[in-house]
């Protein structure tokens, strides 16, 4: 397993973008849409950030994050999760961009995102 992203929910997704390109010189990795979403990948590095602008601006809120790790087989993680009483809240769903990831909750109430990654640019 390793560290993939941080997904933060944000309500100006061109205002975000820029504060992290130019004040902490990341870069747009790629751009996706989900139902309702907006998502921008900012990368730098090995460090990913994952923004996340809702279409509905009263779904904004300011303590939604998760933590997401990167792994090899999914299928494999969610049977093991599964064998360990932790059923997925949503997913799997699988990307245009031929991610598969899954969603749980830990138990402070936390999301936590697998995702598996077909093609890492």
């Amino acid at each position: 397993m390793k560290w993939h992203h941080v997904g933060i929910q944000v309500q100006d997704l061109e205002k975000s973008e820029k504060f992290y390109e130019e004040v902490f010189g990341f870069s747009i990795e790629q751009r996706l849409e989900l139902v309702g979403e907006k998502i921008t990948f900012l990368k730098r590095d090995s460090i990913r950030i994952e923004l996340i602008q809702s279409e509905e601006k009263e779904e904004y809120h300011k303590d939604n994050m998760h933590i997401s790790w990167e792994v090899n087989d999914l299928s494999d993680w969610n049977i093991h999760l599964q064998r360990n009483g932790i059923i997925p809240t949503e997913g799997p769903i699988k990307l245009k961009n031929g991610w598969s990831t899954v969603f749980y909750e830990g138990p402070n109430q936390e999301i936590i995102e697998l995702i598996e990654v077909a093609n890492d640019t």
